[in-house]
């Protein structure tokens, strides 16, 4: 299905170049303003870079559900060539126990699980003995009230060995502004507490620290 789009931008832009000049076509709503999902997002990508056609051995997710204009050009992000090191999961809320419906090759790279041993649980199976409570109640409420938000807490790979993961959580809606899926994308981050994201790299090619 086709999506009014903006004008084009110049030739060869990337993906993230095309979301930038989207934004710049009309003036930003508040939404757009406090989006933290979308800005943690155009930060990882821009530090990795990458391209507008997809990458011919990258897993991509396909919705099966159709999407608004904002949360299919993130999809968008996430699918084009270049970025299949990040490390997200969509989840199923329609599903029993809002299951993960896919896991990018990021993901499952890094966690070390295979797509049949993520696809079709619960996130909560990346929790351990040192995962607190406080972070997970924080995660659980955000699905209850359908917000975005960001929680750094203790998980674990496959092997056992653990990650302090700076997880961000966003709903994604469809064009009649009811709940689709969830998105969460996992940074790993050098240590526990809060104020981990400027940590990440993207933060800091976001912020333009980086000159």
């Amino acid at each position: 299905v086709s999506r009014p789009y903006p004008p084009a931008p110049p030739a060869r832009a990337t993906v993230l170049q095309y979301r930038r000049h989207t934004l710049q076509s009309s003036p930003p709503t508040p939404a757009q303003t406090m989006d933290v999902l979308k800005t943690v997002l155009e930060a990882i990508l821009g530090a990795i870079g990458g391209s507008d056609l997809p990458a011919p051995s990258q897993r991509q997710f396909v919705a099966k559900k159709e999407l608004s204009e904002r949360d299919a050009t993130i999809i968008d992000m996430l699918n084009s060539a270049g970025h299949e090191d990040v490390s997200f999961c969509i989840c199923d809320p329609d599903q029993k126990d809002c299951p993960i419906v896919f896991a990018s090759d990021g993901f499952c790279n890094f966690t070390g699980y295979a797509v049949d041993e993520i696809e079709g649980r619960n996130c909560r199976f990346l929790q351990g003995p040192g995962t607190e409570k406080a972070d997970v109640d924080k995660i659980r409420s955000a699905v209850k009230n359908e917000k975005e938000d960001s929680v750094n807490l203790l998980n674990y790979k496959k092997d056992g060995t653990s990650f302090n993961n700076e997880f961000f959580l966003s709903p994604l809606y469809g064009k009649d502004g009811k709940l689709k899926y969830y998105i969460g994308v996992q940074c790993s981050v050098k240590k526990l507490g809060p104020g981990q994201a400027p940590a990440n790299p993207g933060w800091v090619y976001a912020q333009g620290l980086h000159a």
